[in-house]
């Protein structure tokens, strides 16, 4: 009896990745009434990011992507070449996979969390593992298009090192400056100016006004004042790099 109602919880959650793309509406409304609803897609979504991270080191090396990353840095050459030596290591590497694999979780439950909070001052508040379930599944389509984009730009090009790590997808306005001639502030917020981005922003709002019944100019209020808050994070921290 226990198998097959952990089953069914199961396949209802497998079903749900692939609901998101066609009924959304109907996934999001029915995410009250399903027992935990986020464990699949929370799997899923870590799963695709530490793939993803792997082939990345794989196809592209450790050194390579440490020098990107600390070409606009202010150490000096010893500190660069010290940093260096200690990043590309085997155990820094696995390092970061483990790191990927732990702050993924950690991102959907802050996430989830803020948006409860927000769920909570509407007039239907909704459970936490409700809202825990609709992040995940909102991030699912996002991450799987960014993660397949990423490796097919990555597996076609012949010149690895003329890829930047740090904005591979020419889909946000970054791509289209020159980044040594643009400010660090502002070649942050042009990153974040993300086409892919923006549907999931419109994706988890028409989830969270379904969850709460608040409509989705609210959803689209609450989504997009912690979209904001991000950026200007992002943004304050690329000032000191």
């Amino acid at each position: 009896m226990i198998r097959k109602v952990i089953g069914e919880a199961i396949g209802k959650a497998m079903k749900s990745l692939i609901e998101v793309f066609f009924q959304p509406g109907k996934l999001f409304a029915e995410l009250p009434e399903r027992r935990a609803a986020w464990v699949v897609p929370l799997i899923a979504n870590t799963i695709l990011l530490v793939a993803s991270t792997v082939f990345t080191v794989h196809v592209m090396g450790m050194d390579l992507i440490m020098r990107q990353r600390m070409a606009s840095s202010s150490m000096n050459p010893e500190q660069m070449q010290k940093a260096m030596e200690q990043a590309t290591t085997p155990f820094a590497t696995y390092a970061t996979y483990a790191a990927v694999a732990v702050f993924t979780p950690i991102s959907m439950l802050v996430v989830a969390g803020a948006l409860f909070a927000f769920g909570m001052m509407t007039s239907r508040s909704p459970k936490f593992g409700s809202m825990l379930a609709m992040v995940n599944i909102s991030f699912f389509p996002y991450f799987l298009v960014t993660v397949l984009m990423t490796a097919l730009v990555m597996a076609a090009a012949p010149d690895k090192t003329a890829l930047d790590i740090n904005n591979l997808l020419a889909t946000n306005v970054a791509a289209f400056v020159n980044k040594s001639e643009t400010s660090k502030g502002v070649y942050s917020l042009f990153t974040s100016l993300d086409l892919l981005s923006f549907i999931e922003i419109g994706l988890l709002s028409f989830g969270f006004s379904k969850l709460t019944k608040a409509g989705f100019a609210a959803g689209l209020g609450a989504v997009g004042g912690l979209w904001v808050l991000y950026v200007a994070a992002k943004m304050g921290m690329s000032l000191f790099q």
